[in-house]
């Protein structure tokens, strides 16, 4: 066993550094709501608190269908890549951008036009739905900017850069948790936000998030060779499908292994 454990030591060693950080990542998703409720709870109170913890539950099922599509292009850039075929890894992305911004608004309207009516019918207290839609409406925007960060994110993991993305989230939640203390709390001047100021400080967060992961894969020189044949514009119906026959189905795995772990 132990000399079948050193045969494979590189291995092993190898997987855990390209897979360690994906992991850091994929937490960080959830860190940033548990930090929120622990601000909140802190600062605002049990009835915000409460608002938090149900908007979490109804957002978390939305956010992870948003992980699971922007997943689908990781593998096919991975094969394409060990073809040394660079340019069909840009046209990739460029299907992966559209159609991860496409999802992430289509997410949005069913949180605004779903979400946000059947949260009155989930017998709750009424001050509770009413601290916890604002905090939703924020929350849902920025689902955007999450599935645009996703996109380069996937990108770039597919070709085995891990640590950037881990890194971009690691200071993200650092940032998430000074700006929600500042906004819930009310310092330097600025009036406590309450429960919309972690809605707030998650929705800025995002923004830079997928402001400095979109800037790093555009002007590294480690993705020169590809970017160079990435154009917007570069889209077709075929390889469209390509992602969502990957993304659907871990989309879906996510929302199942919620609803497991919740019953």
């Amino acid at each position: 066993m132990l000399g079948k454990f050193k045969t494979f030591k590189p291995y092993y060693k190898s997987t855990m550094v390209l897979a360690g950080p994906v992991v850091i990542s994929q937490l960080g998703h959830t860190l940033v709501h548990t930090a929120d409720s622990v601000i909140v709870g802190h600062f605002a109170g049990t009835i915000p608190l409460a608002a938090v913890s149900l908007v979490h539950a109804v957002f978390m099922v939305v956010m992870v269908i948003g992980l699971g599509i922007a997943y689908g292009i990781t593998p096919l850039i991975a094969q394409e890549n060990g073809r040394d075929n660079k340019k069909e890894c840009a046209i990739l992305l460029s299907n992966s951008f559209w159609l991860n911004i496409i999802a992430g608004l289509l997410l949005f309207a069913l949180v605004y036009f779903g979400s946000m009516l059947a949260i009155d019918h989930l017998n709750q207290d009424p001050a509770v739905v009413k601290e916890a839609k604002p905090y939703l409406l924020i929350l849902s925007l920025s689902m955007l900017p999450l599935m645009v960060f996703s996109t380069f994110k996937q990108f770039a993991e597919g070709l085995g850069f891990t640590k950037q993305a881990m890194n971009v989230t690691i200071w993200g939640n650092v940032l998430n948790i000074i700006l929600a203390i500042i906004f819930v709390k009310g310092m330097f001047g600025i009036s406590p936000m309450g429960v919309k100021g972690v809605g707030y400080s998650t929705l800025i967060d995002r923004v830079l998030m997928m402001s400095v992961m979109m800037t790093y894969v555009l002007r590294s020189q480690k993705f020169k060779g590809y970017i160079q044949y990435f154009k917007v514009t570069l889209v077709d119906r075929e390889r469209l499908l390509k992602i969502v026959r990957i993304g659907a189905p871990v989309a879906m795995q996510y929302v199942f292994e919620i609803g497991a772990f919740a019953g």
